[in-house]
């Protein structure tokens, strides 16, 4: 769209990378992954102290300073050059970098929730977590000169939440690239039908429900359980309120499978050659996972997994996929109708239609990011 960009990431790069990418260690990623019992300084056991009991799971203080240092050595820099800052994905640290930026610099910025902070969306959140993340919230609605919500339903608590900010509102939902959308394959010969959930499970995210229904439904001889396997791909770690029990007798019955150290790419080819597709959201009605977007891609049939009012499920009706809503409030019995409904649904893919393709490819998304800057700018 015609804007020169500086990206600053804690992602690991490449060797040759562009000379505009940034790479920003967080120096306390290793603690959490396999460093645990290397001392540290105490403002960086203080961190973890609060990424732990307040924000957990994101990035914090200690990295957001050191990204919003290179972000004011960019700046200085490029002397001639206009700035706007653009926030997005994780929202705490990247978040706490621009308010760090925006307060010294008065650099005009853009605060993109990709992921609102998780204690005001996930019901059953500890209230002092809500009180940090509501105050983090509010100052950046104060700060901020656009904010862009995800979803249409976020926006709208929000612009009830801060009536004063409504006209910083934007709504940009996530999307897909055309040019690296992923595609149904072929199903390979195997015996039962394959159902696949690709990606971690946290914030309250679990398949009991789903995973109940199925164990009842083969008690009751369905041909179509005891033909059905469930793969669930990805990280496990936070599963809260998972029922240990019955997954164990499940994977003793071989109908469940936890693959937990997948490359992308090769849970990717996975999730494309599955028969069935899993979603789980329900632990927000505010949200939609960006791995929707790749399942419409794919176009095989979707069980989703939801809270009652969800954003979801208006975007698989109107993307056409076959597809079966189960509500967390549902009782066990229509649970169980549901899924039998569900299991029962061909395993042929569906290309995406013309609404899907208008509404949520990266072009028209990119689109419309460019005007909030324009607006932001001026």
């Amino acid at each position: 769209m015609g804007y020169p960009c500086h990206i600053i990431t804690a992602t690991p790069q490449a060797e040759n990378c562009p000379a505009d990418i940034h790479f920003v260690r967080d120096d306390l990623q290793g603690i959490w992954e396999r460093d645990s019992r290397r001392r540290r300084s105490f403002r960086a056991y203080l961190e973890l102290l609060i990424r732990q009991m307040i924000f957990p799971g994101h990035l914090g203080i200690l990295w957001s300073q050191k990204a919003a240092a290179q972000c004011r050595k960019i700046v200085s820099e490029h002397p001639n050059d206009r700035f706007v800052l653009f926030a997005t994905y994780p929202p705490m640290g990247a978040l706490l970098a621009a308010l760090m930026v925006g307060r010294g610099k008065k650099i005009p910025w853009i605060a993109d929730f990709r992921d609102p902070l998780s204690a005001l969306i996930v019901e059953g959140e500890p209230r002092y977590r809500q009180f940090w993340a509501r105050r983090l919230e509010k100052r950046v609605f104060r700060s901020a000169s656009a904010v862009i919500a995800n979803t249409e339903p976020a926006a709208t608590v929000w612009g009830e939440r801060y009536p004063w900010a409504r006209q910083k509102l934007r709504v940009l939902y996530n999307g897909f690239d055309l040019e690296d959308a992923p595609s149904a394959r072929p199903v390979p010969p195997r015996s039962h039908k394959l159902i696949v959930h690709s990606g971690s499970f946290y914030h309250g995210r679990t398949p009991n429900i789903v995973i109940g229904a199925l164990a009842r439904l083969r008690q009751q001889n369905a041909a179509e359980a005891l033909s059905a396997k469930i793969l669930l791909l990805g990280s496990t770690a936070s599963f809260a309120g998972a029922d240990r029990a019955l997954y164990e007798q499940a994977q003793r019955e071989g109908w469940l499978e936890f693959r937990t150290t997948l490359h992308r790419r090769d849970a990717l080819v996975i999730t494309e050659e599955a028969d069935a597709l899993l979603l789980f959201q329900g632990h927000s009605r505010l949200q939609v996972p960006g791995k929707l977007y790749e399942y419409i891609c794919i176009g095989r049939p979707v069980l989703a997994l939801l809270l009652r009012p969800s954003p979801v499920e208006p975007i698989l009706q109107n993307a056409a996929v076959p597809h079966v809503c189960i509500y967390t409030d549902d009782a066990p019995e229509v649970a169980d109708r549901k899924l039998l409904e569900f299991l029962r649904l061909p395993n042929t893919a569906v290309p995406i239609n013309d609404w899907f393709r208008d509404n949520f490819n990266s072009k028209v998304q990119t689109e419309a990011l460019a005007r909030i800057i324009d607006a932001v700018a001026r």
